[in-house]
């Protein structure tokens, strides 16, 4: 699925769609995650670990904008975020889209459970929900 497509799935509309990695609506927020930068074992993405070094991606508009989702996701929705898991290589470009739908995941859901507001630096778990 194209990236914008599996957004939309989840009722987002995507801005730009090579700069976003994120989206809001009246009732949530979506974050992509890539899928070479979670750890699917433990079903978590620490950007402090997983991610490539903050001086990479740090200044790049999708950061700012997923800053300002996370944080009202934290804000708003105790953390509760939709997501889009994203295959590829982070900073070259994706592969295939596919949105996270929790009823196919045994109820998992995701989480930011870290956000620095700053570097925009995040965790992300997926938790029961």
């Amino acid at each position: 699925m194209q990236f914008v497509a599996a957004f939309n799935a989840l009722g987002y509309t995507i801005n730009n769609q090579r700069q976003d990695w994120s989206a809001e609506k009246p009732d949530g927020v979506c974050i992509s995650l890539w899928t070479k930068e979670t750890d699917w074992k433990a079903m978590v993405m620490d950007s402090r670990i997983h991610a490539g070094a903050v001086e990479l991606w740090g200044h790049k508009s999708g950061n700012t904008k997923r800053r300002k989702h996370a944080r009202r996701a934290l804000d708003e929705f105790d953390g509760w975020v939709d997501v889009v898991k994203v295959d590829g290589n982070p900073g070259e470009g994706y592969g295939n889209a596919a949105p996270w739908n929790p009823a196919e995941r045994k109820g998992f859901r995701w989480r930011v459970t870290f956000l620095d507001d700053v570097s925009g630096h995040l965790k992300l778990e997926a938790q029961a929900g």
